[in-house]
């Protein structure tokens, strides 16, 4: 990518010719750009602004969509990785899976595909704020501000996981903290790049270990089959770090994977001052080894961190001033995005001042040649003009559906939520009634037992046929058993109709959730078709204007190459003289 040092145009080596040194409508020298990457206009719509970040798999550019008229980021795989297939489908399937869960606590991602020369590339919202890594950093949080941290997280996972979507690397690096009205810890879930989805082919070698040490379940370390159970374990090491400042176990990676397969965690209480018997227990219990002894889903690691919040005293939350704000209000970039297709105007302007200089040169009698150029650089202005219209309108329409497709998947998400949430309760309460019923039946078994030796006792020939003390201490324990009996006896058939309640309320949420969930992946699959339409012919009405930017460059250079030969005009077609004093 090379830059104009008078218009400031950016063109790529294939429209300027690589031998080509100066810009083909005023003449400026053309020099290479420090980032080949800011300027550039992916897929018609994103206009690179400036690089904010990098990592080991993608660079993250600020840019501005031209359509919806605000500031977004995009992810580019690194070039070096994206020759590999592997590489580019985890880096996509981060898109796929945020893009099933549209949930107010995972980023979203709008928009993913692959330019002509092989960049690969998420859309996603642009978060301002700073990682939940760094806040810890700062202090531990505190009692309050790790709870509710940890309730939006449990909230985005619950509907990822009933979406049959693992995240697989849950830490504090992947939680971003932004402010949201009064709320300066919204919590954003980042990075699915390494998500499981049901249904979907291995990657690698089954066996494989991903994550993060520090926060790796154990079945995960021993690279087992990964379910929900092992997110769940990784946010009990966040909550851990921060109540504490740190995570459960230190060590090298190996020491890690070891610890967390092998050794029982520390309570967090021993590591904090004033931790809640209730919230110690929770941390305790999401860290449990064998899945199954975990909270059964995030819905009720939800509804258990509600409850522990609500005994915590009300302390009025001071919101600190944004740090951010400043940042927010911050100036785009110094080097501006500027293209032929952005000012078509000074396109047409400059063919005028083409034409008037040719005729300084040439007087009336114009090369026949070179009046063909100029009416075919005016034909190709022309065109791009209408190209541009085009692309408009295509990616308008794309923007426009993608929000509605957005809109529907977030109120059926948040309809789900509702129906698992209570299904959630109801099998929790399924629970209470399964363990209060083997009670039941284990003292229906021993009263019944005990009634059975005041019988035998009555009937005993040696007890003579009048009372005795021994005769009346088994005949008083039968009757009180046979008390305890009756009651088990109504007890068992009350928690028994109250069980088929329940069970029947069960089905009926499980098959509400079911048709919801239904509607979502049948409705996905034809609105990601529909979308994937209208991508592609906004894509395929980039390219065309890409082509006729490149006629029109062409065109343009011949002209230019001509005029050149006129020393006494050449501080005029060079943009040296402002454009408005070039005429007559």
């Amino acid at each position: 990518m090379r830059a104009c040092e008078i218009c400031g145009h950016r063109y790529h080596d294939r429209t300027s010719g690589r031998a080509a040194s100066i810009c083909p409508f005023d003449g400026g020298k053309l020099v290479p750009l420090p980032d080949p990457l800011v300027g550039r206009v992916i897929a018609g719509r994103y206009a690179l602004l400036e690089k904010i970040g990098q990592g080991g798999f993608g660079v993250v550019y600020r840019a501005h969509h031209e359509v919806v008229g605000r500031d977004i980021a995009i992810k580019f795989l690194l070039p070096e990785l994206s020759a590999d297939a592997n590489n580019r489908e985890r880096f996509l399937r981060e898109a796929r899976a945020a893009n099933r869960i549209d949930h107010e606590h995972i980023i979203d991602i709008n928009d993913f595909g692959q330019t002509d020369d092989g960049l690969v590339y998420l859309v996603m919202e642009l978060l301002e704020g700073r990682s939940l890594s760094e806040e810890i950093a700062r202090a531990p949080l505190g009692l309050a501000r790790t709870i509710e941290i940890a309730t939006q997280c449990a909230s985005a996972l619950s509907r990822a996981h009933e979406l049959d979507i693992v995240h697989r690397d849950i830490k504090p690096d992947n939680i971003y903290l932004i402010t949201q009205g009064a709320n300066r810890d919204f919590v954003k879930i980042l990075d699915f790049g390494l998500a499981h989805m049901k249904g979907e082919l291995r990657l690698t070698a089954t066996g494989a270990v991903f994550g993060t040490p520090e926060y790796m379940a154990p079945e995960q370390g021993r690279g087992a089959p990964m379910t929900a159970l092992a997110d769940l374990y990784s946010l009990g090491c966040v909550i851990f770090e921060m109540l504490s400042g740190q995570p459960p176990f230190k060590g090298t990676t190996p020491d890690l994977i070891l610890k967390h397969m092998r050794e029982t965690a520390p309570r967090v209480a021993t590591r904090a001052h004033g931790i809640p018997e209730a919230l110690d227990t929770l941390v305790a219990r999401l860290l449990e080894k064998q899945p199954q002894k975990r909270h059964r889903d995030a819905f009720h690691l939800l509804e258990d961190l509600k409850r522990i919040s609500d005994s915590l005293p009300r302390v009025r939350a001071s919101v600190a001033p944004d740090e951010l704000a400043k940042t927010r209000e911050r100036k785009r970039s110094q080097i501006e995005v500027q293209t032929p297709l952005q000012a078509p105007t000074t396109w047409e302007r400059r063919a005028m001042l083409f034409r008037d200089l040719a005729r300084r040169a040439h007087g009336n009698a114009l090369p026949p040649w070179l009046a063909q150029a100029l009416n075919d650089l005016v034909d190709s202005i022309t065109r791009v003009r209408e190209a541009e219209r085009q692309l408009a309108v295509a990616a308008e329409a794309a923007a426009t559906r993608e929000a509605e497709i957005r809109h529907m998947r977030l109120r059926l998400g948040r309809a789900i939520d509702e129906l698992v949430r209570d299904e959630s309760r109801a099998v929790g309460a399924l629970d209470e009634l399964y363990r209060e019923l083997g009670a039941l039946r284990q003292m229906h078994v021993e009263t019944e037992t005990a009634v059975t030796r005041g019988l035998v006792a009555l009937r005993d020939p040696s007890m003579g046929a009048t009372v005795s003390r021994s005769l009346a201490a088994s005949l008083h324990e039968a009757g009180q058993a046979a008390g305890r009996w009756l009651e088990a006896e109504a007890r068992l058939a009350t928690i028994q109709e109250e069980i088929r309640r329940r069970e029947r309320e069960r089905e009926d949420l499980h098959f509400q959730v079911d048709q919801l969930k239904g509607r979502l992946g049948s409705g996905s699959a034809e609105q990601d078709h529909e979308v994937t339409a209208l991508r592609d012919t906004t894509l395929a009405l980039d390219r065309d204007r890409a082509a006729l930017l490149d006629l029109t460059a062409q065109r343009a250079q011949l002209i230019t190459q001509h005029l050149s030969q006129f020393p006494e005009l050449r501080e005029l077609w060079t943009g040296e003289t402002p454009l408005q004093n070039m005429r007559g």
